[in-house]
């Protein structure tokens, strides 16, 4: 264990970075912090040799921990792997700018096949937090049920591109888009196409013309 640097992202979109640079306190740091749990109580206090700062969970939305022998956290059952991109590799990975391109929901998937899925995830103040999920097909009656298990937690963490681990506070979710979404409906789904940006785009110049 080597230096440890600490993320705090609020609703108000601030982000505030603390670091230690003492292996045994950054060890019971990462000992003492549960994915699930982090939001639970009503603050999150970090102390240093100089300062105090406390914050209110409620208006956190994420912690970044950065540091080398993270804990391994499990993610629910057929979910193997969540890793932020940033939203360029987002957009071109996902085909969201393309529509030609786009995967339907209702492509076949055999069970036990693995699959990447990817997440645009809005939060609280509007940040916007875009993930790729590699899972394991489930059986076709619990596809819809895993990926909302992934997401109806008080937290979900992830991997960051560069290194480290982020944990999501999903009490301040406010969207969740999947693309391709889940190849069962909803019974109480609205039946609508999104618009992506580029369609939306084209719309406002049939209009001008």
């Amino acid at each position: 264990m080597h230096n440890m640097e600490i993320r705090i992202h609020t609703c108000g979109g601030s982000v505030e970075t603390f670091f230690q640079d003492n292996p045994p306190l950054a060890a019971r740091i990462l000992q003492g912090i549960q994915s699930r749990s982090v939001f639970s109580g009503d603050i999150i206090t970090i102390a240093g040799d100089y300062s105090l700062t406390t914050y209110v969970a409620s208006r956190v939305n994420r912690v970044d921990l950065i540091a080398e022998d993270l804990p391994l956290w499990k993610h629910p059952t057929d979910i193997l792997d969540v890793v932020e991109l940033s939203e360029d590799a987002f957009r071109e990975r996902s085909h969201v700018n393309d529509p030609a391109r786009l995967e339907r929901r209702r492509s076949p998937k055999r069970t036990g096949d693995f699959a990447v899925g990817f997440v645009e995830v809005e939060m609280t103040g509007g940040d916007r937090i875009f993930l790729a999920a590699k899972i394991k097909v489930p059986l076709e009656a619990e596809r819809l049920q895993r990926l909302h298990t992934l997401f109806s937690a008080p937290a979900v963490y992830f991997r960051l591109p560069q290194g480290g681990t982020s944990i999501l506070n999903l009490k301040n979710l406010v969207r969740l888009t999947f693309n391709p979404g889940p190849d069962i409906t909803p019974i109480d789904a609205w039946p609508a196409h999104h618009l992506s940006r580029r369609q939306g785009s084209a719309l406002i110049a049939d209009a001008a013309d």
